[in-house]
């Protein structure tokens, strides 16, 4: 379950932005904040809260990339002396938990970067221009390679002229996102080839890894590779390509490529001038690219996908941008264009939470398998209850009156799915389903009736099965029925009630058990009738019986007493 944190409700015009896109550009979003490919949640912060270090010297930025510390690296100048094929500075980032950022707009590294068995990495507001591609095997502007090389996020970076490519993902690397960068070319040449993720058809150690988000980036005259990819699950939305005949023409031009056991997931994205933007050439049989909802001007080649991809484990459609949104946006933000490190938190406003407007908050109970989480928006109070598969959260709800209480929960379920929860109090429980929602950010309320006893009850909101539940936030209580009078304190859920309502549907299944488990009668029964427990009862012997009730979305149970 993708959980997008809460500043990404930040609205881009902020920014200069007129599309009507909400996305905060301070926050890693894609695979970089997944754990392998499942959607388990990684929180990507690089050096934390590390006090900032601000370097002007090559040496010291070196230093700090490699140490063993939680680091926040300010760059402050244009550093480095340059480098051509696989002679001069290079930036090694082989210490984990780092965040390096250009201390000004357009601030230069004369380095390529390289990142190798590191984790938790944030690369932000850096130009690395370099010498010129050639045919050679020659350094990239970026590569991210080898297992333990993960959770990178590149954010408002600019990579020009690669000599090999500008930005590559291979070897065993895994969950990188890349976000408002540029990836372009300045100068004509045949190998002006920009992202490759896996560097062959052998690289059993990328099998099930190389999982790369591209999102708002902007690739300008690249030959190919925009991005070409193996193995990997690589999604790329909402970005703009744009041709340029003058630095390509007489070229081989190829777009979106997918090659061996890659999926491709190319949704919402703006290409303009480019030639074969779809290019399907690389699949070998193996390779997919779903094409969604992009828009093609002036193109010339394939624009057609092949075969269905894979869905996001994270959210990304409460914050994408209409495709004809893209150009304007990605144009007006992509780059090196922050004006200091900390700009983004200088405009932005972390916003209360709304005011809860019911009686009672899931994540102020007893959570077992599973978190109280604030990173999605839209939820009331301090949070919501994020289960993990086969958890449950208790929650005390105190109620005058003993009978039959209809419960109305707020939930989120991003989910292709509908989740259920089984929930109980004392002897009564329901289990219901709760509908996919469309984002986790889109919380929907969902009705079950439950009985309650007078006084406290301890009420559980349990997954079903080992399996994963949706997101629960706030609940009101209602009584719908009192209890019969002659209810007794041994007997809290008023066994002996003639009335069981239920969720409207047109047939019950109705099993009754005794209180062995053995099956003593099975019945379809219509809703209109099933509030008449004597009827489904006659003729059994006096004692007490379970009475399950079954429709296509609710399971209840109920202890009941024949006389």
């Amino acid at each position: 379950m993708f959980k997008v944190p809460s500043r990404f409700l930040t609205v881009l015009c902020a920014f200069a932005v007129s599309a009507s896109a909400a996305v905060d550009q301070c926050k890693p979003i894609g695979w970089a904040t997944r754990s392998g490919r499942t959607s388990t949640e990684f929180n990507v912060t690089g050096g934390g809260n590390a006090t900032s270090i601000t370097v002007t010297t090559f040496a010291d930025l070196q230093k700090y990339a490699k140490d063993s510390s939680p680091r926040v690296i300010y760059i402050d100048g244009t550093l480095g002396d340059g480098w051509s094929g696989r002679t001069g500075d290079r930036l090694n980032i082989t210490g984990s938990n780092k965040t390096i950022i250009g201390l000004k707009p357009g601030t230069v590294l004369k380095a390529p970067i390289h990142i190798s068995k590191a984790s938790n990495i944030i690369v932000r507001n850096i130009v690395i221009q370099g010498p010129g591609s050639n045919a050679e095997q020659a350094w990239d502007n970026l590569t991210i390679e080898n297992n333990g090389s993960k959770n990178i996020w590149i954010d408002h970076c600019e990579f020009w002229d690669g000599q090999d490519g500008n930005a590559d993902v291979v070897k065993g690397a895994d969950n990188v996102t890349f976000t408002w960068c540029i990836f372009g070319y300045k100068k004509k040449s045949s190998h002006n080839l920009s992202n490759l993720i896996g560097s062959s058809d052998n690289e059993p150690e990328s099998e099930g890894k190389l999982n790369v988000t591209y999102m708002f980036n902007w690739w300008q005259a690249a030959n190919q590779r925009k991005p070409r990819c193996r193995y990997g699950n690589v999604h790329v939305v909402n970005n703009l390509l744009t041709g340029n005949a003058s630095i390509t023409n007489g070229t081989d031009v190829l777009g979106v490529s997918a090659g061996h056991m890659c999926k491709v997931r190319t949704e919402r994205n703006v290409f303009i001038n480019e030639a074969n933007p779809i290019y399907t050439g690389n699949a070998n049989g193996t390779g997919v690219n779903e094409v969604i909802d992009n828009i093609f001007t002036n193109c010339s080649g394939n624009t057609r996908g092949t075969g269905t991809s894979f869905t996001p484990p994270y959210d990304y459609t409460s914050f994408m941008l209409k495709a004809n949104e893209v150009e304007t946006a990605v144009k007006a933000n992509a780059g090196a264009t922050l004006k200091s490190p900390t700009e983004c938190d200088a405009n932005y406003v972390e916003p209360e939470p709304p005011t809860p407007d019911k009686q009672f908050q899931a994540e102020t109970g007893t959570i077992t398998g599973g978190v109280s989480e604030s990173s999605n928006g839209g939820y009331h109070g301090d949070g919501y209850v994020n289960f993990d598969k086969g958890g449950d959260v208790v929650v005390n709800v105190k109620v005058d009156t003993a009978g039959q209480y209809r419960f109305d929960i707020d939930f989120a379920n991003g989910s292709s799915e509908a989740r259920s929860l089984a929930i109980s109090a004392g002897l009564d429980t329901a289990t219901t389903l709760f509908k996919a929602t469309g984002g986790w950010t889109v919380w929907e309320t969902s009705e079950v009736l439950i009985n309650l006893a007078a006084g406290e009850n301890a009420v559980k909101f349990a997954t079903v099965g080992g399996n994963d539940g949706p997101n629960i936030d706030q609940f009101d209580v209602t009584l719908v029925k009192a209890a019969e009078k002659d209810s007794t304190e041994e007997e809290p859920i008023s066994i002996r009630s003639k009335s069981f309502a239920m969720v409207a549907s047109s047939v019950y299944r109705v099993s009754i058990f005794d209180t062995k488990g053995s099956l003593m009668r099975r019945l379809n029964v219509e809703s209109s009738k099933v509030g008449d427990v004597s009827a489904m009862t006659r003729g059994l012997p006096a004692g007490l019986y379970v009475m399950q009730l079954k429709s296509a979305s609710v399971e209840r149970r109920k202890f009941v007493t024949v006389k």
